[in-house]
């Protein structure tokens, strides 16, 4: 602040101009952060709970991080083949092995395996997005 006058002054806003302008930077440096530790959190939590056999399944599970800075979503997908081209990931995730009769062999295994871990980790991964965009604006000098 600098005073022009003796009845007036004059405000530098450049200062905080400048801040608001890294404070966009900075919470898509945040967000990207966390959103590649989410992915990578839901997929290592899918194929914990995935269904076991061959580990084949567990082996197809995997995330991808679509977008760019704020405006970034995460994917997971498992497409677990056979030989005669059938997705049993699908089939499995789907409840159509439930539907047929058939129920998983291991314990600590579920179904949805994809579905699963998201609806339970959910409201910890919010908290993860909000930490590091924090964290990350805390470092611009907020």
């Amino acid at each position: 602040m600098a005073r022009v006058g003796r009845n007036a002054f004059q405000i530098d806003l450049m200062p905080l101009i400048q801040l608001f302008e890294r404070s966009q930077e900075a919470a898509q440096r945040g967000a990207t952060r966390a959103i590649k530790d989410i992915k990578n959190d839901w997929v290592r939590e899918a194929v914990d709970v995935a269904p076991l056999d061959t580990g084949n399944l567990r082996r197809q599970i995997s995330g991808k991080v679509e977008g760019a800075g704020l405006d970034q979503r995460v994917e997971i997908e498992a497409n677990a083949m056979t030989s005669k081209q059938f997705n049993y990931a699908y089939y499995i995730h789907e409840g159509h092995m439930a539907d047929a009769g058939k129920k998983l062999r291991h314990p600590g295994t579920v179904e949805e395996f994809l579905s699963e871990p998201a609806d339970r980790r959910e409201s910890e991964w919010e908290k993860m997005l909000e930490r590091e965009i924090r964290e990350e604006l805390n470092r611009a000098g907020w």
